[in-house]
């Protein structure tokens, strides 16, 4: 685990700054690629995922970086979806191992593995939909979620789950916005991008066709990748999404 966990820059109280979020995860592949100096196939099979995901992980790590250094912001260290492997020494020299025989330490050829990179190497994607087949063009409006669950790059398994949406909150207000401005960052939608994520708390991906830019930072916030597409098929994007394929087209954030 790290050690640090929260970064700020010198002088500036919390209350002023904005804060980026760092996973464990994206620590650790930050960890394994650029202070270990380790290839990025060694990285993933040490994290047990796939080259691709890997490198999406790292990319977003140093994006987290650079954003805190360039713009400012406070970076803080905590959450995703990982397990700490834990292992009994049984042998090797107290030397050999840094620890007394028979106590439990951290399998360091194992720590920070994802939920879909451990021992089952599972994965949960979200897919906001109407029908259940076609993806939905805006991420308010659809009524449902589909979420699979992927084992070993494989879907295992799909479900529907109700989805709070803009018939939920029908008769609340939705303030217009000025020309050129982000739609969604208003305290009301906020609490009503809360209130849509809550039952895919478990997913660590959503796929849609289209959302305002506030659901897009809210989701982000929450620790769940969001990748916006023009693909209308489920399968398809999923598919393409575990090929390391499948567009994120941010143009279609509004």
């Amino acid at each position: 685990m790290p050690g640090v966990t929260y970064f700020k820059p010198a002088g500036i109280p919390l209350r002023d700054l904005e804060e980026v979020r760092m996973s464990i995860e994206e620590a650790e592949a930050l960890r394994l690629k650029d202070l270990e100096g380790l290839e990025q196939e060694q990285g993933a099979e040490k994290m047990n995922i796939s080259r691709p995901t890997f490198q999406r992980v790292l990319v977003s790590a140093r994006q987290k970086i650079a954003d805190a250094l360039l713009n400012g912001k406070a970076l803080r260290i905590e959450g995703g979806n990982y397990e700490l492997s834990t292992s009994d020494v049984t042998s090797g020299t107290e030397e050999e191992t840094g620890h007394h025989k028979g106590t439990t330490k951290i399998d360091t050829k194992s720590v920070e593995k994802y939920i879909w990179g451990g021992t089952r190497s599972l994965m949960k994607i979200a897919i906001v939909s109407e029908d259940g087949v076609t993806i939905s063009q805006h991420f308010g409006r659809a009524p449902l979620y589909v979420v699979v669950t992927v084992e070993n790059g494989k879907v295992i398994s799909k479900e529907s789950r109700a989805k709070a949406g803009h018939h939920t909150f029908s008769g609340s207000q939705h303030p217009e916005t000025a020309p050129g401005e982000r739609h969604g960052y208003d305290a009301g939608a906020q609490s009503r991008h809360d209130t849509m994520a809550q039952s895919i708390n478990d997913c660590k991906v959503l796929i849609a066709g289209g959302m305002g830019w506030g659901a897009y930072e809210s989701l982000k916030s929450r620790g769940i990748e969001t990748v916006v597409t023009d693909v209308d098929d489920i399968e398809k994007a999923v598919n393409l999404y575990l090929q390391g394929k499948l567009p994120n087209l941010m143009e279609r954030l509004h």
